[in-house]
């Protein structure tokens, strides 16, 4: 049981953080008049998303991240 919820906690901080990075790549990229493609952010999000997941849950704090990812999600 307590995996199932850490597993369920551990996707919906996963895909807030994600969400979090792809925007703010895509600003970035924007900003330098879209030379990179898309797929690139997609997977440099998912590869900082993981390890920032992982920390954020293993400090056990709640914060601001999981109140957002709780109302979205």
């Amino acid at each position: 049981m307590k995996n199932r919820v850490l597993s369920k906690k551990f996707a919906k901080l996963f895909l807030t953080y994600f969400v979090l990075f792809v925007v703010i790549l895509g600003i970035v990229d924007y900003y330098a008049y879209m030379v990179f493609n898309f797929l690139y952010f997609i997977i440099i999000s998912a590869l900082i998303a993981v390890p920032v997941t992982w920390i954020h849950i293993k400090n056990g704090k709640k914060g601001h991240v999981d109140d957002v990812s709780d109302e979205i999600f």
